[in-house]
């Protein structure tokens, strides 16, 4: 073969090479562990970091790669008999798809997850990776890979009175300038005087440090933050003089450990505010009035700011928002054809759908009633650059 033969070639096969790992890189997780065995290169590609960062990046994108977790108590006995423990399943099905008659596949936690402590578990995603926090325990663990990481609680002396505090929240995000995944733990010294520690720990360095705090005079959301693109979300109310009556979202950038306001504007303040991710975009949902609205925000530089708005006045009197028949837990997400899905107190669900204004509630019985925590996360073979437990 003549030297520009070769030459085209080699230059097929590496065109051939890049097309099929910007294929692989736009599958879910599932497809990606049979294609594992496939060949010997493409098992090598697809655990390739450069890879794994690329199939985030697609996944976290996409809606109908994300999936929701379903997280439910149950009362298990005790090794010694003496007393019963609170012990959890944990399921996943697709978010976007989800129907009464979706499948729901079981997870197995570490087994360590289960306690005397009655408190539900506060659970963080990002990059596939879940942070859960329960029963004085922290804990990273990526389902796919089913391996996990046990974190140290924050040191006394490092954060100086956090053995007095009324509650706590924590987010996880990743760090993308030093490629570190960050734990930020708020306690709530004295809500009512707006008083916080914060504290921050890096994978990496296996430690925690205390940071500047929560900006004065606001008051935290009782809401798990929102992780995306390096930062920690978390919605605040001001104290303008005797109430609280103006509304903020609270942005940690983890890379230089500082706090970012972004104030909500005046049409967008009402009830049952929550903050979510949904493909990786910011949103708002809140219902003023009787009217629903959804608004998406975009990063530019350190600040969000308001890019789209749905609103829709039918919602709030088919589901009875407004009145002793609200129900409503948390927003799960826009799903792919502009539908609206919920979770509902009793454990059920509930999709409005846009377009013919009627809403939709359905079980799953593959999972039971209570139903304390759903979250949505994107399945990944993200790894950890220190060992795991």
């Amino acid at each position: 073969m003549s030297y520009h033969l070769r030459k085209n070639s080699n230059s097929f096969l590496n065109l051939a090479d890049d097309v099929i790992t910007h294929i692989l890189s736009k599958l879910p997780v599932e497809s990606l562990q049979r294609f594992k065995i496939v060949c010997k290169r493409w098992c090598s590609t697809i655990k390739d970091p450069k890879f794994i960062k690329s199939q985030i990046d697609e996944s976290s994108s996409n809606i109908n790669h994300q999936k929701i977790l379903l997280i439910s108590s149950k009362i298990a006995p005790s090794p010694c008999l003496e007393y019963n423990m609170l012990a959890f399943n944990i399921g996943s099905t697709y978010a976007s798809s989800l129907s009464i008659n979706s499948q729901v596949v079981s997870l197995q936690p570490p087994s360590f997850f289960m306690s005397q402590d009655v408190s539900y578990p506060s659970v963080s995603s990002c990059n596939g990776l879940l942070c859960m926090v329960y029963s004085f325990k922290i804990f990273l663990w990526n389902p796919v890979i089913g391996k996990y990481k046990i974190v140290d609680k924050p040191d006394h002396y490092v954060l100086k009175r956090v053995n007095c505090y009324e509650s706590a929240l924590y987010g996880f995000a990743y760090d993308s300038v030093t490629d570190d995944y960050k734990i930020a733990a708020t306690f709530v010294i004295k809500a009512k005087n707006s008083r916080y520690i914060v504290g921050i720990y890096s994978v990496n360095s296996e430690s925690w440090k205390k940071i500047r705090t929560i900006p004065a005079g606001y008051r935290l959301f009782d809401q798990n933050p929102v992780s995306l693109d390096g930062t920690i979300n978390m919605m605040a109310t001001r104290n303008d003089g005797s109430a609280f009556d103006k509304f903020a979202i609270i942005s940690l950038l983890v890379s230089d450990e500082k706090f970012v306001v972004t104030p909500v504007p005046l049409q967008y303040c009402g009830n049952h505010m929550k903050l979510s991710n949904f493909a990786n975009h910011l949103y708002l949902s809140v219902f003023v009035e009787m009217d629903f609205l959804v608004c998406s925000l975009e990063k530019e530089g350190e600040w969000w700011t308001w890019t789209n708005v749905m609103k829709i006045p039918t919602l709030g009197s088919l589901i009875g928002i407004g009145n002793h028949n609200c129900y409503l837990d948390d927003i799960i997400c826009l799903k792919e054809n502009g539908n609206i899905l919920w979770r509902k107190t009793d454990g059920g669900f509930l999709e409005y759908n846009v377009q013919n204004e009627e809403v939709t509630e359905f079980t799953l019985n593959q999972i039971p009633p209570t139903t304390d925590v759903s979250i949505l996360f994107t399945e990944s073979f993200a790894s950890l650059k220190v060992p795991w437990d």
